[in-house]
């Protein structure tokens, strides 16, 4: 009994001091690269301005970046990524009256077309995030990004139809499909709004869910080739790994 009783008082400052150490010490910093997948594409913007049905086929693409994050707060951090991504899509339409202008022209599309569209982007998100949860093992982000446009193509095809230099009036009718490449009228640059959802599911490792709204038109200012903007729209799914950590008393 007497050897059981001094175990006991000799282990009992031991946890003490533990307990103390993981009060004494809170993470401050975090540097973690991370990998995922993102999928999205670009919509148009009013969506009634397709005049018929539009249909989708995002690509799976994926994502590599950093993850860093501040905290400020036992329940608030700031957080920034450097992500390089490709978002991807192909999508059918059947459009009335669609409206395309040229140099000196302009012209209406009345029929089926489909559309390839590709954008590889280094993006930078900045979020505040709130940690929920006993552990603050939840994150919850809201903030908004920047993203440099660095490779691009947007191409349509008009397969079946007729062209007029009026809504519904008939010119002439597409006896072949013709190819339209818009990609030198694409922009460089995007920036937009995030909200997303992190948690912890190791001590090291977090998985996440981001969604992100472009809000600039993907053209160049001043090309108004169509009567309609089109804006990115994309998610992704992410795991990061805590791999360095900087701690404060």
């Amino acid at each position: 009994m007497p050897i059981v009783l001094g175990i006991v008082f000799c282990g009992m400052p031991l946890q003490n001091l533990k307990a103390q150490e993981s009060e004494a010490f809170t993470s401050l910093f975090c540097i973690a690269p991370q990998i995922g997948t993102d999928i999205g594409g670009t919509i148009p913007i009013p969506f009634s301005a397709i005049g018929g049905p539009f249909n989708a086929y995002p690509k799976l693409n994926a994502t590599l970046g950093m993850r860093f994050f501040l905290n400020i707060h036992p329940r608030w951090s700031l957080g920034a990524n450097l992500n390089y991504k490709t978002i991807a899509m192909d999508a059918d339409a059947r459009v009335t009256n669609q409206k395309f202008k040229g140099e000196n022209t302009v012209q209406y599309f009345t029929g089926t077309s489909e559309m390839s569209m590709s954008f590889q982007i280094l993006e930078l998100p900045l979020y505040v995030e709130f940690l929920a949860g006993s552990k603050q093992q939840h994150g919850i982000q809201v903030g908004a990004f920047a993203a440099w446009v660095m490779k691009s193509h947007f191409i349509t095809y008009a397969n079946k139809g007729f062209i007029g230099s009026e809504p519904d009036r008939m010119d002439s009718a597409l006896s072949s499909p013709q190819v339209m490449d818009f990609s030198a009228l694409l922009g460089h640059w995007d920036a937009g709004l995030l909200a997303g959802y992190e948690a912890r599911i190791f001590p090291h490792i977090r998985m996440g869910l981001h969604v992100m709204f472009g809000l600039n038109d993907i053209f160049i200012p001043g090309s108004d080739f169509f009567d309609y903007s089109m804006k990115q729209v994309r998610g992704s799914v992410t795991v990061s790994y805590d791999l360095v950590r900087l701690y404060r008393r």
